[in-house]
């Protein structure tokens, strides 16, 4: 088809042109066509097509898949998870080595010891374990004092001990 002029009346030929292209497409390809009914090009997410029954179906399938997966980017999935984990594992007994801490240790130090933040904010930093489980990990009392105190020593940055600083600057993500 030729090129349709740049007015009101070219662009509905071109538009006529692109349904009827659509429709040959359509037929080729085996689709079947609704008919009169020219709702379905007006479609947009949340609607369907058909009666009220069929929207009633259609919800209460969606509405199963909905229940078991409420977290959109699955993060919360127990796969998603035991990586998590797993890394943070490993960045935090490197952390504590450097540091000269061992887990029975950490109970005794404060929430906001430097050691502790530093690695908790590693472990905020590499992975995308939950606060939650860096504070029950670290002895750090809750989330948002991990949030708090991370946030903190990130915008003064305290002195560390050498052998930590080192290995918080060698860490590699695998």
């Amino acid at each position: 088809m030729a090129q349709c002029a740049d007015t009101a009346a070219g662009r509905r030929r071109f538009v006529e042109h692109l349904d009827n292209r659509a429709r040959e497409e359509g037929i080729r390809a085996g689709v079947i066509e609704p008919g009169e009914d020219r709702r379905y090009s007006h479609l947009r997410h949340g609607w369907y097509w058909g009666s009220q029954a069929f929207a009633e179906r259609m919800l209460q399938l969606a509405g199963k898949g909905i229940e078991t997966r409420r977290n959109r980017t699955y993060r919360s999935a127990a796969l998603f998870r035991a990586h998590d984990e797993k890394e943070a594992r490993r960045l935090l007994d490197g952390g504590l080595a450097a540091a000269g801490l061992s887990a029975s240790e950490l109970d005794s130090l404060s929430g906001s010891d430097v050691r502790k933040v530093a690695l908790a904010s590693l472990v905020l930093e590499r992975t995308v374990a939950r606060q939650s489980w860096i504070a029950d990990k670290l002895a750090m009392r809750s989330a948002a004092n991990v949030s708090q105190q991370v946030r903190r020593y990130r915008a003064r940055r305290s002195r560390l001990p050498a052998a930590l600083k080192e290995y918080l600057q060698s860490v590699k993500i695998c």
